[in-house]
């Protein structure tokens, strides 16, 4: 009898786990195609997510056993306490859940497909979703085929782990050795890096900086050796810079970490400097160097859990919606990590919903801090001073005076991934980026004055540079190398004011490769380098490299050399040279509108259109609180019973501010305007708002005016 009553007990027992087994397997399949494998396909290609954080092996095997099995188990758990009170319930939460989780992936695989309505996406996935709930309640075969595929996440899992770039990071073959080196110099060295800067941005027609716009630059390049004809071999951050501080040509599949780039410039100086370094989108200097803030792993994996989250949603979410989450593409991490900083901006005062999350305001911060952490040299151990900020990088949100535009989308208008499709939003992102690079010169001054404060200027050398380029012309690739941008994205600025350099020389007679740079920095120290470098020092003489290369797009150098001088024609010819005058608040043929009176034009009728300024647009415009330091620019929004082309005038308070042209907007299809008015157009409290239809020839255009409409 007692064996017989186990035998029934262990019945009972096996009885019991069943269903629960049952359940499980198919949440865990279920989430395994809404969660793990969507996440770690991206992730699993961009292994710079994990390696520029600092994630550890520990951390990224952690992350995926997260993905992979929690959604599971937690909403496991939730059934069965449910099914401890009510079975029935149980089993329709059970297929809730298997609805939810199916219509997670539903819309991603309808995004795949390439629909992008909301309302489509959202129908067609919720349809899906309850497609696999009732199949899975009503039909046995689809019980058993989603049991089947629970196997399928922890496939997702060992591929993510064993056969993805990410592998390297999981399963390293061993620890980096730098090569061992005694360095006996005294000389202090600091190391400024710019990104996404060509050097066409500061030049006039000369080819000389335009000390009208960029006066600090130009009080650089007076007292500095300025290498103006530069070039870069990656228009990839990742890539560009472990060039600039390695001294060697890029390696296929290397990441930006240590580990691939034990030789650099901070383990040539490590022995005998002391170590400030602040890296952005690199993990170049090892921790025994350089100790990181934020190092520990609740830190790290605090921030790779809120990256992944946005990473996430931007997988699941309506193109439309996924327009107001914090862009990723600008970075590798701390995305919509300001929130804080940009809240700061808003002050006291009531403001609109801002896109403050997504502000950087960290690059300024850090570049703050990069400053302030100056010290007079004295004779203790020389210091490497370092910063990589992401200046003029987009997003291009700040004015030349360091005040801030009012936005609730971060990327410019005019781009779908790396393509402009329209000419004058790619020129109007060219007006930002430029405005912006105005506010790096603005910081360029306070970087310079410290310098000059505490004795640095004098004594040590000094590096100021780019890691690549970045070019606006629709039709083409902004980052991506063609034919058509090569030089845009090639030649960077590149100034090293030598200890004790008196007057500022200009080397142009030499191509120099931002190889260069690191061989260059060795010999003013007096420092052989212990590894092999494919660059050599700038200060060599001689006329440096013959071609013109960026990832296999290539061009003799003095074809690159036309084509730049070209670039910066076309450049000059949109936007000129000195202040920044109204050229940098219109595009198209009607541009010479800007700053003139309404009262002076010819207004031939009106027009039955409408032009809806966003929220944020109409909430400051209509009350702009005194000595604001967010300004509502672009003036954006939606526009009816016009067409794409149509030029669009903008009025404020009597006068011209910004012309544009109606585009059509590739995510949702909408029709859509963007108005860059300068900041000066505005004024305290409550600002007159026109908008015309611009019509006629360049020479006498006329305006019918249509109707603008806040949004509340």
């Amino acid at each position: 009898m007692a064996v017989a009553g186990a035998r029934l007990s262990g019945v009972a027992w096996k009885g019991s786990l069943r269903m629960p087994a049952t359940c499980g397997a198919h949440l865990l399949a279920a989430s395994g195609f809404a969660f793990a494998q969507p996440l770690f396909d991206l992730l699993g290609k961009n292994p710079e997510f994990f390696a520029v954080r600092g994630s550890t092996a520990g951390d990224i095997v952690l992350f995926a056993l997260v993905v992979t099995f929690v959604p599971a188990l937690a909403l496991l758990a939730v059934e069965l306490a449910v099914a401890a009170v009510s079975p029935v319930a149980a089993r329709f939460v059970h297929h809730v859940f298997l609805a939810f989780l199916g219509a997670i992936f539903g819309v991603q695989a309808l995004k795949r497909l390439g629909l992008t309505g909301t309302a489509s996406l959202i129908a067609g996935a919720v349809v899906i979703g309850l497609a696999i709930a009732l199949a899975a309640w009503r039909l046995r075969p689809a019980r058993s085929f989603l049991s089947l595929l629970s196997a399928a996440p922890v496939i997702f899992l060992a591929l993510f782990l064993f056969d993805t770039p990410v592998e390297k990071l999981v399963f390293a073959s061993g620890g980096a050795q730098a090569a061992a080196i005694e360095v006996h110099a005294t000389t202090p060295v600091v190391f400024l890096l710019f990104d996404e800067f060509p050097v066409i941005d500061l030049q006039d027609k000369g080819g000389a900086i335009d000390a009208r716009r960029f006066p600090n630059f130009a009080r650089l390049e007076a007292g500095s050796t300025w290498f103006r004809n530069t070039t870069t071999l990656s228009a990839s951050t990742t890539v560009a810079v472990p060039v600039i501080l390695s001294g060697q040509r890029p390696v296929k599949g290397a990441l930006p970490i240590y580990r691939d780039h034990p030789n650099n410039l901070f383990t040539l100086l490590g022995s005998r400097y002391r170590m400030n370094v602040t890296e952005s989108q690199t993990r170049l200097c090892p921790q025994r160097l350089c100790k990181r803030k934020g190092g520990d792993a609740a830190s790290r994996l605090s921030s790779l859990y809120s990256d992944a989250r946005v990473v996430y949603l931007h997988l699941v979410a309506p193109p439309a919606l996924e327009d107001r989450l914090p862009v990723i593409d600008e970075s590798w991490g701390d995305f919509g990590s300001n929130s804080t900083a940009g809240a700061a901006l808003a002050g006291s005062r009531p403001l609109p919903k801002v896109d403050l999350s997504t502000f950087y305001l960290s690059r300024v911060r850090d570049f703050n801090r990069f400053v302030a952490s100056f010290r007079t040299p004295g004779n203790g151990r020389p210091t490497l001073y370092f910063l990589h900020v992401l200046l003029p990088h987009a997003p291009w949100l700040y004015f030349p005076d360091g005040k801030v535009r009012a936005v609730t989308k971060t990327n410019a208008p005019g781009r779908t991934g790396e393509r402009w499709f329209n000419e004058q939003l790619a020129e109007q992102a060219w007006q930002r980026h430029l405005l912006q690079l105005g506010y790096t010169d603005r910081l360029l001054g306070t970087f310079l004055r410290r310098l000059h404060r505490t004795g640095l200027w004098d004594k040590a050398l000094v590096v100021v540079t780019a890691d690549h380029g970045i070019s606006f012309r629709g039709g083409d690739l902004r980052r991506r190398p063609t034919k058509r941008n090569l030089a845009e994205l090639a030649f960077t600025p590149l100034f090293m004011k030598l200890p004790g350099q008196q007057q500022g020389r200009v080397v142009g007679d030499r191509h120099v490769l931002t190889l260069d740079i690191l061989p260059t920095i060795a010999d003013v120290l007096g420092i052989k380098i212990p590894w092999r470098t494919d660059g050599s020092s700038a200060l060599a003489g001689g006329p440096g490299s013959s071609r013109v290369d960026i990832a296999g797009v290539a061009a003799p150098y003095a074809a690159a050399l036309a084509q730049l001088r070209s670039s910066l024609d076309r450049q000059l010819g949109l936007f000129g040279t000195g202040s920044w005058g109204p050229q940098f608040s219109g595009t198209g043929s009607y541009r010479g509108l800007v700053g003139r009176s309404v009262g002076s034009l010819r207004l031939v009728s009106s027009v039955a259109a409408s032009a809806n300024l966003d929220a944020v647009g109409s909430r400051l415009v209509g009350s702009l609180p005194r000595r604001s330091r967010l300004i509502p620019s672009p003036l954006a929004g939606s526009i009816s019973g016009l067409h794409p082309g149509d030029a669009l005038a903008f009025a404020l308070n009597g006068q011209i501010a910004a012309v544009t042209e109606v585009y059509r907007d590739r995510v949702g299809g909408s029709l859509r305007f963007s108005a860059l008015v300068p900041e000066s157009a505005f004024r305290a409290g409550r600002n007159a708002v026109r908008a015309f239809l611009v019509t006629g020839s360049a020479s006498a255009p006329q305006l019918h005016e249509l109707r603008a409409r806040p949004s509340y």
